[in-house]
């Protein structure tokens, strides 16, 4: 009895700690640690797995509580943190994030600083810390709410820099504001940095996370899906800077130098025809699956355009094939995955391609008609502006917004055989336009929907969305519905 005792005034003055201002005694020496948080694991949590029960959107978290790492110890409902050396409060932060609900890495160092009375904002080898603001047993499901059902989007593209900004979780609401209902994020731009905290092997080994800039996906995906926000994680398939340095065995080879192809340019291109290279994108498909993203974004899933092209050599591991056989079979191989998980596969497809020239489709890889059965929707990237001058009679493409919107969409449309979900790209920036103002944004939005297109998403580098907004104008509660 005297035992029991003991352990529940342990227990009381452990969260009386935890729930003083100043924090003062949070911290424990290994010397306490023993005779107290162990004693109340053992006491206080039942040694056989208990089953959470759980209701519809629901998913339990209890098991990530029960298969913590080494440095991680959850008593009493309090979640523990033992510091593996002497460490900055905000790599701490790194390593406690995914178990919380705080969206950024300052908002999650503030608070460790904050519950357990850290000054210099460092913690020492063997310390140990309350971890604050720590996710419920039961959270909220982000891919409970998946469905392949045709879906007319009205989206924006946002960098990983502003979707893991802090503002974002506020930006939310005002996109809804202006009938905003798809948000599409960089999981992994041109760059190659995946933006979000990764257990994948390859992903460690290289290091290619290290940089990332979305430090608690769970959190921007459930607060999507609360919003009810499609998500969409834009994956740059084969154009990737970090791994290609990481790893230049995964790069085009140059057959002139025998280093990595078109090094000297500021686009790197992984080898398409490599296992490895397709593995690693697969990879990470599956772990965004797992995650619960709504939808995933292929850009870049072609062969590189620019260059000395003769001069690349490339793998093969498959078997000698053309361009086109491998985009679609690595397309294909995706999709089922995809598919299984209830999940949609989008592909970003240049805007050209869509008047089906042979060179172009022979060059990119990018063969609409095989493209479609593998993939559920085709956004092409239509700006106006990205169309030579002359083209199909234009003088400045830049400045015909209708035409070419509706006339791309309507191609990609008849080239898949009408088999497939034709979302385009419109044009969110000023370059070789003429008047680029809220007209301009409303006569892409007409072209895109007088041909029939499931809506569209708005793109533009800098995430600037003003004009798009004015073009939009505030939507009421019925019409957001």
């Amino acid at each position: 009895m005297n035992y029991i005792v003991y352990l529940l005034f342990s227990a009381f003055g452990i969260i009386f700690a935890l729930d003083t201002s100043h924090g003062t005694i949070t911290r424990m020496a290994d010397s306490v640690r023993g005779p107290v948080v162990d004693s109340m694991e053992r006491f206080l949590q039942p040694r056989d797995p208990v089953e959470i029960v759980t209701r519809p959107g629901m998913k339990a978290y209890r098991g990530g509580y029960r298969k913590l790492p080494e440095n991680f110890q959850r008593a009493a409902g309090i979640l523990f943190y033992r510091a593996g050396g002497k460490r900055s409060t905000r790599a701490v932060a790194g390593d406690i994030m995914e178990l919380t609900d705080f969206y950024t890495l300052t908002q999650c160092a503030d608070a460790v600083e904050k519950a357990n009375g850290l000054k210099n904002g460092r913690v020492e080898n063997g310390d140990i810390i309350a971890v604050p603001g720590t996710l419920p047993l039961l959270i909220p499901d982000p891919a409970a709410g998946r469905n392949r059902n045709r879906f007319t989007a009205r989206g924006l593209y946002f960098s990983g820099s502003s979707a893991g900004a802090s503002g974002f979780p506020e930006l939310l609401d005002t996109l809804k504001q202006y009938g905003i209902n798809t948000v599409v994020f960089d999981i992994k731009d041109v760059t190659g940095i995946v933006n979000y905290k990764s257990a994948l092997p390859a992903v460690i080994g290289y290091g290619t996370h290290d940089k990332r800039t979305i430090h608690n996906i769970g959190k921007l995906l459930r607060l999507l899906r609360q919003k009810r926000i499609r998500s969409v994680a834009r994956v740059a398939v084969f154009q990737d800077r970090l791994l290609a340095k990481r790893e230049p065995s995964l790069a085009i080879r140059s057959a002139r130098s025998g280093g990595v192809w078109n090094a000297e340019s500021s686009e790197i291109w992984l080898d398409p025809t490599s296992r490895k290279v397709q593995q690693y994108v697969l990879d990470i498909t599956g772990e965004l699956l797992e995650l619960g993203v709504d939808e995933i974004q292929y850009d870049y899933i072609r062969f590189p355009t620019t260059g000395n092209l003769k001069d690349a050599r490339f793998a093969y591991d498959f078997g000698p094939m053309d361009h086109k056989s491998t985009i679609t079979a690595f397309l294909g191989r995706a999709h089922r995955m995809i598919k299984a998980a209830d999940a949609v596969l989008s592909i970003d497809i240049f805007g050209v391609v869509a008047w089906g020239k042979e060179c172009d489709i022979r060059t990119t890889g990018q063969d609409i008609g095989l493209l479609a059965r593998h993939c559920d929707v085709i956004s092409p990237m239509l700006y106006p502006s990205h169309f030579n001058d002359d083209f199909d009679g234009f003088s400045r493409p830049g400045d015909n917004p209708y035409y070419f919107i509706n006339e791309g969409c309507k191609r990609v449309m008849a080239l898949s055989g009408g088999s497939i979900t034709v979302r385009p790209w419109l044009q969110a920036f000023r370059w070789r336009v003429s008047n680029y103002d809220a007209a301009y944004i409303r006569r892409q939005i007409e072209g895109s929907d007088d041909c029939g297109a499931s809506g569209y998403l708005f793109w533009n580098a800098s995430n600037d969305y003003r004009v798009v907004y004015r073009a939009l104008g505030k939507k009421n509660d019925q019409a957001q519905r």
